[in-house]
Parts: C-alpha cells; sequence; structure tokens
C-alpha cells in the first residue's frame, strides 16, 4: 500500500479540509526535492543539503498563506520535526485559537 493511500485512510472527517489542503503544500515540497514519501515534514526541505532556513522560506510562507496564521520560528522547527499527521493536529490547533 503506497504512503500516500495509508494517509488517506487515516484522514480523520472533522479535519478534512484542513488535512486535504496541508497535504497539497506536504506534496508540492516533498516532490520539489523529489523525496520518497516518508510523511516526514523535514522533507519539505532539503535533506541531503540540509536547509540554512527553515522559518522565512517558501514552505512555512505557504502554510500560513493558506491557512491564515502566524508562525513562529519554534513553530516552524517543531513542524520540521513532526509527522504529517501531528502536524496536521498542530496546524488545526493553529487554526482555532486565531
Amino acid at each position: 500500500m503506497s504512503s500516500t493511500l495509508k494517509m488517506e485512510i487515516l484522514m480523520n472527517k472533522e479535519n478534512k479540509s484542513i488535512e486535504e489542503k496541508f497535504f497539497k503544500i506536504y506534496r508540492k515540497h516533498v516532490q520539489r526535492y523529489k523525496h520518497r514519501d516518508t510523511n516526514q515534514m523535514c522533507c519539505m526541505w532539503s535533506i541531503a543539503n540540509p536547509p540554512d532556513e527553515i522559518y522565512e522560506c517558501d514552505q512555512i510562507y505557504n502554510i500560513e498563506e493558506e491557512f491564515n496564521i502566524s508562525l513562529t520560528e519554534d513553530d516552524a522547527l517543531s513542524l520540521y520535526n513532526m509527522h504529517f499527521e501531528e502536524a496536521v493536529q498542530f496546524i488545526e490547533m493553529k487554526c482555532k485559537v486565531i
């Protein structure tokens, strides 16, 4: 079973919209770096040449714009170290705070 199919099976109906939007951003950046999809958020950045910037970058800007939220540098570092499912919950909580 492909990891994409596994991810679709794990989708929670309550946050499906957030998950779908976030998955598009995730896939965009994972494909950009031609990583094997491991569901690890760090794959949105280069892992062969670790990123100099995790915070002020397209990945974070895309997330902030899509969900109309602001992320701190600590938020970005936390996201970088999460798996996709954890990151969806993190984004969902950030959306509720607003």
